[in-house]
């Protein structure tokens, strides 16, 4: 059994805590006494985490949302800051989120508390420049995509490739999905995002393509996941399609049934991707953040399946183009083409092999148990 420390863990969003939540597992199950404070949401306190800082309360998308929410993110800031400094923390463990937490790291390592950043931020696509100062006071990087490894090793941060989550969460098919049969009955899965701002963009023009898609699809019922910072109540389908659309709280259960999904962009589109599951990605966010967004990504792609692949697996909607007729006229291309259906869902299949690293969540957590002794020798 390992030595028992204090760990602060920051995530600020559902996908982080989603993988936050499996870490802190696995450091309970062989630390016990360790204690772990959390940024995070209800998840994290189910899995024996202390919540201080609840995660719904600084949960924002896009840049010009993020502007609107400084004053909340500064208190957030400062408190957590305050807690590093008081000399009670043993390990830092930032989870994604760069915003915050890339400045949260620097402070604790001038605070002498070893950095393990979980989940590396996506500097590839937006922040490359970013890496040389992040070398000051990472300790150890974990990341869960391929082409990252040799990114921080070859900047000198200590890296450690983990088999992505996503590979324990979902399971494969034995074989590429099948389209569905002309006439018969199937299931669309929506996944209009996991923030308030988001939803109210992206539910709307899905719901639309819903209504279009069951004109051309008799068979056609959907089923609506809503992540935990909305809440099943925190979302209303219109009386015209009640009958037809399901509301669940388990969007992911509910993979292995479904023969297509329409997705925000962000980690539910790689979660559907490992399941072997067509499906249409999309991105709309003001128009302020789209500017700058265009500015500072240096990708072609914005699904991750597709960044992943290295070439357009899934069609990506972007902004103008996020409207109910052609979300529609995406899936049903998608769904009448037997051919394209198996080939997309073999593609989507081939990402699991990508995603399979060195070691799995359990190895992640002996390393943070092991990091504040090291630190002090």
């Amino acid at each position: 059994m390992s030595r028992s420390i204090n760990i602060l863990l920051t995530c600020g969003e559902t996908s982080g805590e989603y993988h936050a939540g499996k870490l802190i597992s696995a450091i309970k199950e062989r630390s016990p006494g360790s204690r772990v404070i959390a940024l995070g949401g209800e998840l994290l306190e189910e899995l024996g985490a202390e919540v201080s800082f609840p995660m719904e309360r600084y949960s924002f998308m896009g840049f010009s949302e993020i502007i609107s929410g400084i004053p909340r993110i500064i208190s957030l800031e400062n408190e957590l800051k305050s807690l590093m400094k008081s000399g009670g923390i043993d390990l830092f463990i930032p989870v994604d989120y760069p915003g915050l937490n890339l400045r949260l790291a620097g402070y604790a390592s001038r605070q002498n508390i070893p950095v393990m950043y979980f989940i590396s931020p996506q500097i590839w696509a937006w922040g490359g420049w970013r890496i040389r100062r992040m070398r000051k006071f990472i300790d150890q990087m974990v990341v869960i995509l391929p082409f990252e490894e040799k990114l921080y090793r070859d900047a000198g941060i200590p890296v450690f490739f983990a088999n992505h989550p996503v590979l324990n969460e979902i399971k494969s098919p034995e074989k590429p999905k099948e389209a569905p049969d002309q006439g018969s009955s199937f299931r669309i899965l929506l996944f209009p995002g996991s923030r308030k701002q988001e939803v109210g963009r992206m539910l709307p023009p899905m719901l639309d393509a819903a209504r279009i898609l069951r004109k051309k699809f008799g068979g056609a019922e959907f089923i609506l996941g809503v992540a935990p910072l909305i809440g099943i109540e925190g979302v209303e389908v219109p009386d015209d399609l009640r009958d037809i659309v399901r509301v669940t709280g388990k969007g992911l259960e509910e993979l292995q049934n479904v023969s297509l999904v329409l997705a925000s962009s962000g980690t539910v589109t790689l979660q559907t991707a490992v399941s072997g599951t067509p499906l249409v990605a999309m991105y709309r966010t003001s128009f302020m953040s789209y500017l700058l967004a265009r500015l500072m990504i240096r990708i072609p792609y914005v699904a991750m399946p597709n960044v992943l692949a290295g070439e357009k697996v899934i069609p990506e909607l972007i902004q103008k183009e996020v409207t109910g007729p052609r979300i529609a006229d995406e899936a049903q291309r998608i769904l009448t083409s037997r051919n394209e259906y198996r080939s997309i869902s073999s593609s989507l299949l081939a990402l699991r092999e990508k995603l399979r690293g060195g070691g799995g969540i359990e190895r992640v957590a002996e390393l943070a148990l092991e990091m504040p002794f090291k630190k002090s020798i």
